[in-house]
């Protein structure tokens, strides 16, 4: 094909860094322009997957948001999303289910949640067939609102009251003889009318929003790992239930894999983790169909823009591949990847080879403008709020550092007085955890997204600054 047939690489449309804008804004790049790497969003439409893994930005919320845009036109399909940011989630380990505190009570609480969302899900469904009362249950649930909403303030009021509901709200009065009910029998309730329920339409709730959460009180915890065990606990009695209803969740790996609870291993077999750093980094990586697939939605003449646009012969320090060149700079995520493409299209606007120019200038203001803002945004959390200047103080040592290798001893000579230990091990090991760092293992170097020793986070072996931050602070490559 003539170079001349192409378009301007600053024409192509690459997305969004967030789903949810990318798909209010241009829907169709998340339908015509979806790239299901690993069938993630097969996977979980066919119930087969119930639960996506991976840190920020691997593309989790695309994946539920591909689903519920293909599934809006639908009349057989139903999805619910609910959106967990901002939820008080150690609330929920403390609402009264009739039953003693601890781990079990945490996941029966999820679980009288998630039921009622099912109910709320099905009742939408015209082809149902219901017996009675499941309709009596659907009218008493919607008149007390428990079928709208995301139950913030209930759920808050909830955890502060010795919780009770009227039996009649649940269509349950004849089974109980003094017409209130706990929220544990209100979920026995519940699934027993579900065993009636019939349907030939699929249902999903997707729970989305946990990777703003650092999991830090120990009720969080608790919370979180009676979540997942709810969710493997909610999808199997589905199954068994013969209801084509699924619980979908959206978790950061680095979470779940330290999660206790005897059924959070058991979800890992029906999880699906968005895990990009197969096939390497240079032009056969996935991330290059991602974007391919999303510039093809208007410019259908794109098909491959490595091929395309990135072929031009490149000498970069060890660098003679801009394909490989770009994902180096990257932490293998399509977040980084889409943020990347439009810093080049900043600097290119030909339809023929990016050139080095344009592509040394569009690495370096990335590394500046985005990928250094991006890690620091996930140390958040991890000290108090009123700890800020502490951080910076953080940030300022790295930036100064004589040389992109750096040591635990380094940077606790240099916080004496204003970090201890502690602190700088959290904030190295969560630098580590998204990317920004790696551990340097004898002969490996390993970071989280590569995956290559298999190596974990420690501060006994030198730490290596990734390459934007190398580039962004115009630290020593040696």
């Amino acid at each position: 094909m003539p170079d001349s047939s192409l378009p301007n690489f600053n024409e192509l449309h690459f997305g969004e860094i967030d789903a949810s804008q990318e798909a209010s804004e241009t829907p169709e790049l998340l339908t015509r322009g979806y790239y299901d790497f690993r069938e993630a969003a097969y996977g979980l439409q066919t119930g087969g997957v119930w639960v996506l893994l991976g840190p920020k930005g691997s593309g989790k919320s695309a994946v539920l948001e591909n689903i519920r845009l293909t599934w809006r036109h639908d009349a057989r399909r139903f999805y619910s999303a609910w959106d967990l940011s901002g939820f008080p989630v150690n609330d929920v380990t403390r609402i009264p289910m009739g039953q003693t505190a601890g781990a079990s009570r945490s996941q029966a609480a999820w679980e009288f949640l998630l039921l009622l969302h099912i109910v709320g899900s099905l009742a939408e469904d015209q082809g149902l067939t219901a017996p009675t009362s499941f309709d009596a249950m659907v009218k008493g649930l919607r008149k007390e609102g428990l079928l709208s909403g995301n139950w913030t303030s209930r759920v808050a009021n909830w955890s502060s009251l010795t919780l009770k509901f009227d039996a009649k709200i649940f269509g349950a009065e004849r089974s109980y003889n003094s017409g209130v009910i706990t929220p544990l029998e209100a979920s026995a309730h519940i699934r027993s009318v579900l065993s009636e329920v019939r349907t030939e339409s699929r249902h999903m709730i997707a729970l989305d929003g946990l990777d703003s959460f650092f999991f830090e009180a120990d009720d969080e915890w608790t919370s979180l790992a009676g979540l997942v065990q709810a969710v493997y606990g909610i999808n199997t009695e589905m199954t068994q239930l013969e209801l084509p209803v699924t619980v979908a969740a959206a978790m950061r790996s680095d979470i779940i894999d330290v999660l206790p609870g005897p059924n959070v291993n058991k979800v890992k077999s029906k999880a699906i983790y968005l895990d990009w750093h197969a096939r390497g980094i240079g032009a056969n990586n996935h991330l290059w169909q991602l974007l391919s697939n999303k510039a093809a939605v208007a410019r259908p003449v794109v098909r491959n823009i490595v091929n395309q646009y990135l072929k031009t012969p490149v000498s970069i320090g060890p660098h003679t591949d801009l394909a490989e060149y770009f994902l180096d700079n990257t932490r293998l995520l399509p977040r980084d990847a889409v943020a990347l493409m439009g810093y080049v299209q900043r600097f290119y606007k030909g339809n023929k080879g990016v050139t080095e120019h344009a592509a040394k200038n569009a690495v370096r203001a990335y590394a500046e403008e985005y990928f250094v803002g991006e890690i620091f945004d996930n140390l958040a959390g991890i000290l108090p709020s009123a700890r800020a200047r502490e951080i910076a103080s953080f940030k300022e040592a790295l930036r100064t550092a004589p040389s992109r290798f750096f040591t635990f001893d380094y940077l606790k000579e240099e916080l004496s007085g204003e970090l201890d230990p502690a602190d700088i091990k959290k904030l190295l090991k969560q630098m580590f955890e998204v990317g920004g760092i790696a551990v340097r293992n004898g002969g490996y170097t390993d970071f989280v997204f590569r995956r290559v020793s298999g190596a974990g986070f420690s501060t006994r072996y030198e730490f290596l600054l990734h390459d934007a931050l190398t580039r962004a602070w115009n630290r020593p490559w040696r």
